[in-house]
């Protein structure tokens, strides 16, 4: 998998490096190339091109952009439909479809004895929408007291496994970690088997395992 723009010269994602920083010194161009990556992860119009094996692939599909690790929600509404699209698929499985009808048939003799006490004649339907349930109990995931490095870690293992995301977007992530836990978190990623672009606007110590971009303060590209 790389990533390209058409107004730079070289790579931003190599097939052989399992993250990469881009360092863009400039406040002009940081601002604008990460407005524009934005816009484009949101389906909106761009000039950064991700392919494989020569061939694109449409970035708002796969690709995460996190603006800022403090405002990750795991409960997002992307996360959510796709948490609860699985477990439909899940309640009529083998192992759970005796249990979906019994709960079904448990739900329709509710519902006629509420009829019978209120002296009401109604009608519903006899199959259960268990999207709709789990939306009525509030299902989500657990929210717990967790680092912010732990908190990271568990959005990147829901969007890859309930959303095949393929590759993340970090902006000034190096901001908010140690080195230690920057290691840990590239650890992840490649446990993951998934890509890494983390956009800065200053260097950092150096990281085994990836590449590096810069764009200084005059524009000038070194790679």
């Amino acid at each position: 998998m790389k990533l390209v723009h058409f107004e730079i010269s070289g790579e931003l994602i190599r097939k052989n490096a399992v993250f990469s920083e881009w360092i863009i010194e400039s406040p002009e161009l940081f601002a604008e190339y990460v407005q524009e990556l934005y816009v484009q992860c949101g389906k909106g119009e761009g000039r950064f091109v991700l392919s494989k094996d020569e061939s694109e692939i449409d970035l708002p599909k796969v690709a995460d952009m996190i603006m800022s690790p403090l405002g990750l929600d795991l409960n997002e509404r992307k996360i959510i439909n796709k948490l609860y699209s699985e477990l439909v698929k899940v309640s009529v499985s083998e192992v759970m479809y005796e249990r979906t009808a019994e709960i079904t048939r448990y739900i329709s003799d509710y519902i006629m004895d509420l009829e019978d006490s209120a002296n009401y004649t109604v009608q519903f339907s006899d199959r259960l929408d268990i999207a709709g349930l789990l939306k009525a109990m509030d299902v989500k995931y657990e929210e717990i007291e967790e680092s912010l490095l732990e908190h990271l870690i568990r959005y990147i293992k829901l969007v890859v496994e309930l959303l095949g995301v393929k590759l993340i977007i970090f902006v000034n992530l190096r901001s908010y970690l140690s080195d230690r836990q920057f290691r840990e978190l590239i650890q992840e990623i490649k446990y993951q088997e998934i890509k890494a672009l983390f956009i800065e606007n200053q260097e950092k110590a150096c990281i085994e395992g990836g590449m590096r971009y810069i764009i200084d303060k005059d524009g000038c590209e070194i790679y």
